[in-house]
């Protein structure tokens, strides 16, 4: 392997050493009949030439806008050239006729389909005020009967005692609580309806905490309301007005109890002196144990009504505006329950109703389109303005009798006021190109006049049509503004555009034949006296004819324009290529034993 190296290494030396020498070596070849240029000095224009189509910049542009996989035919179509007048853009002069059979049948089809949408949109409508004004009222109701429960408790217990159990309980207790409570359960109401989770809804926020009540135990279980008798707590309530009633009634038994006492003992003094018959003191012993009977009764009636009944009604009456509280809640939750859906039934309708109203806008606006009419004076032209040779293969030709596809362009009419000429830079000029550049732009039909225009346009990305046939081929369109106005142009004219990149002053130039390229030197065959001389040169700017010579060479030499016929390349081997390196085809054409010359544009240019 060393051995190897060593002996690439002495080759490569001897090849580099014969190379120099060969360098300014002198030729003694046939060169006589080579052609000869002499190297100038001088102002040199850097320009780059493409040719395109004249076009309207601007211009009205009518396309077929009618939907269908088979096409659209053209019925009736203005001749091609015909020139639009202010008349008959005052008459609507109708210029193109398409085929509105299909469409006709279309919106046919479509008006049966869409009347059911409408109605269904209609009714799903009707169904939300139906269903608000319902849960409007069912809430209304729940709500009175809120209102009529927390009276009722309040009436039997007293305002007072009701509203120091209430407190306690942390329930509302008047009107403003009921209110602010009613509030703050809609708002988790709400918010259980906006998560996507509805298991969420049971998490609440500190301080609101009205769902609380929803548990198998009630809270007016939990209260002692026989406390609020003992401790003589009760207000003027209904409770307090039955408990007084019968303390009253017990005692007027206790007093016609003493009556009837005093009654009875009287009897018997009399009838222990035979005034009276035992008939009649028995007859007093009787209305004396109903007198005790009736006192007994009215006593164990208010020990009922205080240990039992009052508890009893209390609770009752407390569990009865517990359970109005949840009703109103679990009203409000359906009510929102069943609204959601009906407000989803109506956002389906009504999507569905807006897609259908589209669709019919759609199907009468290709069926509009179907009639074209003069909007404005010009000539009228087939095609698009922006056609070219790859777009035209998709379409048809327009003629009466043709198949049109979506979109394909029909009729333009150009505005002739201001015109331009479409270009397609190649990829290896793009990055000379620049807005505002000057060009020259000289119509093929009228080949002595040289009109002057600026780049107003250039593209970003290649053709994608031009690649499309030839992926090899990168060209980037690009509109030249023509200044000024010509009545002689017309649009679709062929012209030749010279683009000026730069304008350089007093430099060294020689025709682009002369230059060849080595291993990435650039040299001309010098003309000597004995014959030519292989001289390297510094390559600037060049167009299409000349190349500047930044250094190598001065005005007034002769350089030949071709390679001379005994010219040999260097032979050049190159024992080890760095990796990842690709292979040099114009050096590995240099080692060929008689190579080709190439022309090659410096890449600066």
């Amino acid at each position: 392997m060393k051995t190897w190296v060593i002996t690439a290494v002495v080759a490569t030396t001897a090849a580099v050493a014969l190379f120099a020498l060969k360098k300014n070596a002198t030729s003694g070849g046939d060169v006589e009949n080579l052609p000869v240029a002499t190297v100038q000095q001088g102002d040199l224009v850097i320009d780059v030439l493409e040719g395109g189509n004249i076009q309207a910049l601007n211009f009205l542009e009518f396309r077929n806008e009618v939907k269908k996989t088979a096409g659209v035919k053209i019925l009736e179509i203005i001749d091609e050239g015909y020139m639009v007048t202010e008349e008959d853009v005052a008459n609507r002069k109708v210029l193109v006729r398409l085929d509105d059979s299909d469409l006709e049948e279309d919106i046919v089809d479509h008006d049966v389909e869409f009347q059911q949408t409408e109605s269904v949109y209609a009714e799903a409508k009707q169904n939300i005020e139906i269903e608000e004004s319902e849960a409007l009222s069912q809430i209304k109701a729940e709500r009175q009967l809120l209102r009529f429960a927390l009276l009722d408790f309040q009436k039997f217990v007293g305002t007072e005692a009701a509203d120091d159990i209430l407190n306690k309980l942390k329930l509302p207790h008047d009107n403003d609580t009921l209110e602010f409570y009613e509030k703050e359960a809609t708002a988790l109401i709400v918010k259980s309806f906006d998560s996507q989770k509805l298991a969420e809804s049971a998490i609440v926020e500190e301080g609101m905490r009205p769902f609380e009540l929803e548990s198998d135990s009630s809270l007016s279980s939990n209260v002692n309301f026989g406390a609020f008798i003992e401790n003589e707590l009760l207000g003027d309530g209904e409770a307090e007005q039955t408990i007084r009633r019968m303390v009253d009634e017990a005692l007027v038994a206790a007093s016609q109890l003493s009556v009837v006492e005093e009654s009875v003992e009287g009897a018997k003094r009399l009838h222990s002196r035979d005034f009276i018959t035992k008939q009649t003191l028995e007859n007093e012993m009787v209305g004396l144990d109903k007198a005790k009977l009736a006192l007994q009764r009215y006593e164990t009636e208010l020990e009922l009504f205080r240990d039992y009944e009052f508890p009893k009604e209390a609770e009752k009456m407390l569990s009865k505006f517990e359970e109005a509280l949840l009703s109103l809640i679990r009203t409000k939750r359906e009510a929102m329950a069943r609204m959601s859906q009906i407000y989803a039934r109506y956002r389906s309708a009504k999507r569905r109703y807006e897609l259908e109203l589209k669709k019919r806008q759609n199907l009468e606006d290709q069926l509009a389109s179907c009639v074209i009419r003069a909007e404005l004076p010009g000539l009228v032209a087939y095609g698009g303005a922006a056609e070219n040779e790859y777009t035209s293969r998709y379409y048809e030709g327009i003629s009466q009798g043709a198949s049109l596809k979506t979109g394909q362009p029909i009729i333009t009419i150009p505005n002739m006021s201001q015109l331009g000429v479409e270009v397609n830079i190649h990829e290896s000029h793009i990055k000379k190109i620049e807005l505002g550049q000057k060009a020259y732009i000289t119509a093929e039909s009228l080949p002595d006049t040289t009109l002057v225009g600026r780049i107003s346009k250039v593209a970003v990305l290649p053709d994608s049509n031009a690649s499309r046939y030839n992926p090899s081929l990168k060209v980037y369109p690009a509109t030249v503004e023509i200044e000024g106005t010509h009545e002689f142009l017309k649009p679709g004219m062929s012209a030749k555009v010279e683009i000026i990149v730069k304008e350089l002053e007093d430099v060294i130039y020689i025709p682009v034949q002369a230059v060849f390229v080595e291993n990435h030197e650039y040299f001309v065959f010098k003309v000597t006296d004995g014959g030519y001389e292989r001289h390297l040169i510094e390559a600037g700017s060049h167009n299409n004819e000349f190349i500047e010579v930044i250094s190598g060479l001065e005005k007034g030499e002769g350089v030949y324009l071709k390679m001379p016929d005994d010219y040999e390349p260097p032979q050049v081997d190159v024992a080890e290529r760095p990796e990842n390196r690709p292979v040099d085809s114009e050096r590995t054409s240099a080692t060929a034993s008689k190579a080709v010359a190439k022309v090659s544009r410096p890449d600066n240019a």
